[in-house]
């Protein structure tokens, strides 16, 4: 079944969308079949939606880039990002008074005041672990230091992704969430504790910050659209929310099928549209 075929049967059960991009609506550079199309219907019914994702490489704006690129009309304000939800984080828990250190590259991280000198560790109330090159051995063994001492500080992962599929090499990158957890088990193998605080899918905190935006008080009418039963399906599922898995990214259908538990779509789609 075509989601698209869904939602006109069924768009009456929903107050708004939420939209994976990688996968979901395109494949690297390729729009895939129906995505603007059903974007373009949800604006002319004028059902509120999202694109959310668990890029913090980039900033809003280059991600609306990538999609405008793509064919699929987007505006920077309608894209949520993992580090969307930063900026009311730092503010609830008072970090936004203090220094973070980065880890990487970020995209848009508010009005916070950021370093990526290690010799100003100390001085940080929190560390960011980002994406994208950087001297990781050199800032591995400082942050291993550094929570050694402090394991009270904030270690703040926006994206928990273990690791993505590099369309440029053809090969795996190593995500934020696979480096912060193999710092995690360093400093675990020493007698040092800490717990990683994720804002990215499945994490609550993103879901929480969309439904908020949306305005949506009964989680049930949001439909979560996306391509992989670990981030995109647990997350919708774990957040209240109606999952619906499409199958023209990573998992196959043999693999949704034999889902289950929070992991289990509520619906599966063989695509968005017609020709995928």
């Amino acid at each position: 079944m075509l989601l698209l075929d869904f939602w006109r049967a069924e768009s009456v059960r929903f107050d708004a969308v939420l939209f994976d991009i990688d996968g979901t609506l395109v494949v690297g550079p390729r729009l895939l079949p129906g995505a603007a199309e059903l974007i373009s219907l949800l604006r002319h019914d004028g059902t509120p939606f999202f694109f959310l994702t668990n890029d913090g490489d980039h900033t809003r704006r280059q991600k609306c880039g990538f999609l405008l690129r793509a064919g699929i009309e987007a505006e920077e304000r309608e894209v949520i990002s993992c580090l969307s939800v930063l900026p009311e984080l730092a503010r609830r828990n008072g970090w936004e008074r203090g220094l973070f250190f980065r880890a990487g590259r970020l995209g848009d991280t508010g009005d916070l005041e950021l370093t990526s000198d290690p010799a100003r560790l100390e001085e940080c109330s929190a560390v960011l672990m980002g994406e994208g090159p950087y001297d990781w051995r050199t800032t591995w063994e400082a942050l291993i230091d550094f929570f050694r001492h402090h394991p009270e500080r904030p270690f703040i992962v926006p994206n928990p992704d273990t690791c993505w599929p590099n369309a440029s090499t053809g090969g795996i990158g190593i995500g934020a969430g696979g480096q912060a957890r193999c710092i995690r088990l360093l400093l675990h193998e020493m007698g040092t504790e800490i717990e990683p605080i994720y804002l990215g899918k499945p994490y609550r905190a993103i879901y929480d910050y969309a439904a908020g935006r949306l305005g949506v008080t009964d989680r049930s009418r949001i439909l979560c659209v996306g391509d992989s039963l670990a981030s995109d399906i647990r997350g919708a599922n774990n957040a209240g929310m109606y999952s619906a898995l499409v199958l023209t990214g990573i998992t196959s259908e043999q693999q949704a099928q034999q889902a289950f538990g929070e992991f289990r779509p509520r619906g599966i789609f063989s695509a968005i549209g017609q020709g995928a």
